[in-house]
């Protein structure tokens, strides 16, 4: 076996050089006349031809129903995807990567702040193209073409979609806020709760009041709502209109069906939110606590 001491991945016999030569060196002769794919085996254009150009795809994911020209894409799809293996860890933090080449753009972007794609829209930077790609469809173009069944949510690709369906639909939240015990189906969501929340980080001001947001998408549903008055989400109870279709829930559940989950131990209180029973405790508790 023969290890690349670039990418650290491990081929038989002569593969290696192939290797390098496709992969580091980038030695690829033969280009397809469709597009601008090319490849370092005339092989390897075939397929291209026949996945891509021809649209031939018969190895189907038994889970997602989602098609390939190569068995061996499949395999890679489903372990990156659905069985979640990142074999390659970050020794900065505890990112990991089902590739050695993301693991390596992560370092980059994330370690050594190297940002150079920049969105002519909102002037973010991120540190790979495609990535700046998938911003501007997903954040700019609005493009989400996987629908859930049981609700009006649409997402920009299967993985966000899958974790929808973990988080809301089968109830799968296990990271935990230790500040306020608000649940959430991923890490990220939870560390974003912190910052924004907790910790105040938002970096995205209103020119036109006091507003901050953490997420570049919520200071454009504000500007929507707020000064551009945009509320086409109306109760069907009172009437009050609404921004947000999330807004108009939670409205709903608080005004007109009184739902209070949170429970006070010490006393019959119960509220809509997490931080309003936090607030009663201390202000109404707080003596009995301290003592």
């Amino acid at each position: 076996m023969n290890k690349c001491n670039i990418c650290e991945k491990v081929f038989k016999g002569n593969y290696l050089k192939k290797h390098i030569k496709a992969v580091h060196e980038k030695l690829k002769t033969h280009q397809c006349n469709e597009c601008k794919y090319s490849a370092f085996q005339r092989s390897d254009l075939k397929k291209h031809i026949e996945c891509v150009h021809e649209n031939c795809k018969q190895h189907q994911c038994n889970i997602c129903q989602k098609s390939f020209g190569l068995l061996n894409t499949l395999k890679r799809h489903t372990e990156r995807l659905h069985e979640n293996k990142k074999p390659f860890k970050c020794d900065l933090c505890e990112y990991s990567a089902f590739l050695h080449a993301d693991l390596r753009k992560h370092i980059e972007c994330v370690h050594e702040n190297l940002k150079q794609h920049q969105c002519n829209i909102c002037q973010k930077t991120y540190g790979q193209k495609s990535t700046l790609k998938s911003h501007i469809e997903m954040v700019h173009a609005n493009k989400k073409p996987f629908k859930c069944d049981l609700c009006d949510y649409s997402a920009f690709n299967h993985a966000h979609f899958r974790r929808h369906i973990e988080c809301v639909h089968e109830n799968l939240k296990q990271h935990q806020c230790n500040i306020c015990q608000l649940s959430f189906g991923q890490k990220s969501n939870l560390k974003n709760h912190i910052q924004a929340v907790h910790g105040n980080k938002k970096h995205f001001k209103c020119d036109l009041c006091d507003y901050s947001a953490f997420h570049l998408a919520d200071l454009i549903k504000h500007n929507e709502c707020v000064h551009e008055n945009l509320k086409p989400y109306q109760c069907n109870i009172c009437k009050k209109t609404f921004g947000q279709k999330n807004t108009l829930k939670m409205h709903t559940e608080r005004v007109h069906e009184n739902k209070k989950p949170f429970k006070c131990d010490l006393c019959d209180y119960s509220a809509f939110q997490h931080a309003q029973v936090r607030t009663h405790i201390e202000c109404v508790h707080g003596n009995l606590i301290q003592h």
